[in-house]
């Protein structure tokens, strides 16, 4: 079959490979999409922990069913079906407690397990046990779909951070987790949500979505702003979605009084580090809450939404490109040009 292999940083061939074989217990699915997710852009450029060239990367993975596996019950060969990339151990402290999104030795699909760059992909059998593997229904398309892996990270941080009825949300970068958040937030039942960034052309693409203020924060004070639209009073959420330790710290600022900053974009291991008013987050009551992965439970609450169409999938995908051509997705992703790229190959 034919893959994109990442042989090293910076570093794709796409070229043959071997067929990966179905397991007795598993699945073999022939991928008709995957998302280039912002996290395949930064593996590409500065490698990942738990990749070991050469690697074939992809886990926002959809595709149809070709072979199953003789211990297999409940699916069938044309399935269409979604995979969730995250596989928890099921029996650490940390999936004991519940929080299987920070198993102590979880495995991945595009790092630890053979991703979705490619024709086919293997489904082991662990990837099957807790609903790891979820059937699309009729009328929704895979390049839909993808954005299912994305959109759970964003639900559970918006429980995490109990965004509720009547409250004012601010989102600080409007790439595609930015969008998403603006959605969940609105499901969630916040009355304002005012979205920030730097760029004009993200900034008018998140237009499409929910939010209710726009600040282009290069042209003036986002602070000030924000202070003016929630009358001096301050938000009751900021979301950081954009990797910079200024957004961070800018956010604190937007808080009322025991509001929350949800932490959600990962900044540069080079320049990690936020300064924070402590007196502030001290006489104001404010809660600082990290946020990054989801768990099986979190993916199952995404896919509801957007196979019932909850959330606004229209025109969130900019970009569909051939496997091959995945360069190009990731220029157009770093230009501000793309929202969600979509391989298809």
């Amino acid at each position: 079959m034919k893959a994109l292999v990442l042989e090293g940083k910076g570093q794709v061939s796409y070229k043959e490979v071997p067929k990966p074989e179905c397991a007795p217990d598993g699945l073999l699915i022939k991928v008709d999409s995957v998302g280039l997710c912002g996290s395949d852009v930064r593996t590409y450029f500065h490698g990942h922990q738990d990749v070991h060239y050469p690697c074939i990367l992809g886990h926002e993975n959809a595709g149809t069913i070709v072979e199953v596996g003789s211990e297999v019950k409940g699916f069938k060969v044309n399935e269409k079906v979604i995979i969730n990339p995250v596989l928890p151990c099921g029996k650490c402290w940390y999936c004991l407690k519940g929080w299987q999104h920070m198993c102590s030795d979880r495995l991945t699909y595009g790092h630890s397990i053979q991703g979705g760059f490619a024709e086919y992909m293997a489904v082991p059998g662990i990837g099957l046990e807790r609903g790891q593997v979820l059937k699309i229904p009729e009328g929704v398309s895979t390049d839909e779909i993808v954005i299912v892996e994305l959109l759970s990270s964003i639900v559970n941080s918006q429980d995490y951070a109990n965004i509720t009825l009547g409250e004012t949300v601010v989102v600080i970068g409007t790439g595609p987790i930015g969008c998403l958040h603006s959605e969940v937030a609105r499901l969630r039942g916040a009355q304002r949500i005012i979205m920030i960034d730097l760029n004009d052309e993200r900034l008018e693409m998140s237009k499409k979505f929910s939010g209710t203020h726009f600040i282009n924060s290069s042209k003036e004070s986002a602070v000030e702003k924000v202070m003016e639209i929630t009358d001096h009073f301050g938000a009751d959420a900021v979301i950081i979605a954009a990797p910079s330790v200024k957004a961070q710290s800018e956010g604190l600022d937007m808080l009322r009084k025991r509001g929350r900053l949800v932490i959600f974009g990962g900044v540069s291991k080079d320049d990690p580090i936020s300064k924070f008013d402590s007196n502030k987050i001290h006489y104001n009551e404010i809660a600082i809450l990290g946020a990054f992965a989801y768990g099986p439970n979190d993916f199952k609450k995404a896919f509801d939404l957007v196979v019932n169409k909850m959330v606004k999938t229209e025109g969130f995908v900019t970009h569909v490109l051939p496997l091959e051509k995945m360069e190009e997705g990731v220029k157009e992703i770093q230009s501000g040009r793309a929202l969600k790229v979509v391989l298809k190959p």
